[in-house]
């Protein structure tokens, strides 16, 4: 069976499953998670089922991705081995072939309204990775608009979800949205804020960090704010993994210290350059006393490292961080890229150790107001022994059940 008819089969009994006796805390944001299909083939303890899903934690469920046919211009399949995911330029060169045509756009609209009637999705999620960019035109950044405009209004009698992830460096932005439109037609947009800096800078650097002049989480919500983004309508990006360097020299090792070009990959996502939370703290609690932990009190987030192995990555403390600046902004609530990537199975400890640290913020963080001042940690926290249009549906609460959870289609442009 794919990923999808798991999905699709197992909804109703993740809700008997997690609705009675879960102390969760509640509140009234979006958690919006994604999950990725690919997740289901990766070896042992790092494959990731729908099973694996714990509803209590997400307001929404996004299925990534479909991809787009460059020849009929209709919506690809779901399935990972089809080669779903549209890489390279070329893939963001489809997207602004069809945006920019009213027919190729409404044979994708119409595709777009059977797939998500066939397999039972609440709405549609666009990740063109960008207009005008990676051999798109500079037409791209209004076509975008165009193609919001005619989803919207095809989606809005059948009462589904539009929203697109967005770009979070300001170069980008600039040049690919047309922000006050977009925030106008989409019922939620999906701040990317992350992969600010990886192995491709050939120097360490942070993945997501909080705070710095112009790529930083707060730089990047201050640009979509002062564009005209409504607040009740942005979505933080939190990442559940980090990205890996290979030190040049292992006594260099503070942030800016120059790396090799490859980097090292984990046991489950097989990616170089890209660590999981889960693989991470797997590798530390083999290793308690080899992996040193450094806070950045600029960036306010972590870093670890041990020989010539650099991480930057997201902990509780500075997820913590982040939530608040999002309720600071007053902000729809977080968004997490991906489920599969936190401890899901609680080999470190609980399980969904950062997904609940993103609940319990949003559940305490005051709005609207300045955050409180964090303090970096004097000494690494040891892991613990391992135990066990807004939809008024979907975004009341996190202790929803599966059967009010939306689940979202993905489709991806990258380049």
């Amino acid at each position: 069976m794919t990923p999808l008819g798991v999905l699709l089969g197992l909804l109703l009994t993740l809700a008997a499953r997690h609705t009675a006796g879960q102390d969760v805390t509640t509140h009234d944001r979006v958690v919006v998670c994604y999950f990725g299909s690919w997740a289901f083939y990766r070896p042992e303890e790092g494959k990731f089922t729908v099973d694996n899903i714990d509803p209590q934690l997400c307001t929404h469920v996004v299925y990534a991705f479909a991809g787009l046919d460059e020849t009929s211009h209709k919506i690809r399949s779901l399935d990972p081995n089809l080669d779903l995911d549209a890489g390279g330029g070329h893939g963001s060169k489809k997207y602004s072939d069809m945006a920019k045509d009213p027919v190729k756009r409404a044979k994708f609209i119409n595709s777009t309204i059977d797939f998500l009637t066939t397999h039972g999705f609440d709405g549609l999620d666009l990740d063109w990775e960008y207009p005008a960019r990676r051999m798109g035109i500079p037409e791209d950044k209004q076509n975008f608009v165009k193609l919001v405009e005619e989803l919207r209004e095809a989606y809005e009698p059948r009462g589904w979800l539009l929203t697109a992830a967005v770009a979070a460096p300001q170069s980008i932005i600039s040049v690919s949205y047309d922000v006050p439109k977009l925030s106008k037609l989409l019922n939620y947009i999906h701040i990317m804020s992350y992969d600010y800096h990886g192995k491709w800078d050939q120097e360490t650097g942070h993945n997501a960090p909080l705070t710095g002049e112009e790529l930083s989480v707060n730089a990047t919500l201050n640009t979509y704010l002062e564009l005209g983004a409504d607040p009740a309508k942005l979505v933080l990006g939190v990442p559940l993994y980090g990205r890996t360097f290979k030190l040049v020299d292992v006594d260099r090792h503070e942030v800016g210290d120059p790396t090799a070009e490859k980097a090292f990959k984990g046991p489950y996502t097989r990616e170089d350059g890209f660590l999981g939370y889960n693989e991470m703290c797997e590798m530390r609690a083999a290793e308690p006393i080899a992996w040193t932990t450094r806070w950045d009190d600029e960036a306010k987030v972590p870093y670890v490292f041990h020989k010539n192995m650099w991480v930057s990555l997201d902990d509780e403390q500075s997820i913590t961080n982040k939530v608040e600046l999002a309720m600071r902004y007053e902000l729809a609530g977080a968004m997490v890229w991906t489920l599969d990537t936190d401890d899901f199975r609680g080999n470190c400890g609980t399980k969904y150790k950062l997904m609940r640290a993103i609940n319990h913020a949003l559940s305490t963080a005051q709005r609207g107001t300045e955050p409180p001042p964090t303090e970096p940690p004097t000494t690494p926290e040891p892991e613990p022994e391992p135990e066990e249009p807004k939809s008024t549906a979907a975004a009341t609460a996190c202790h929803l059940p599966a059967l009010l959870a939306l689940t979202v289609l993905s489709l991806v442009a990258r380049g």
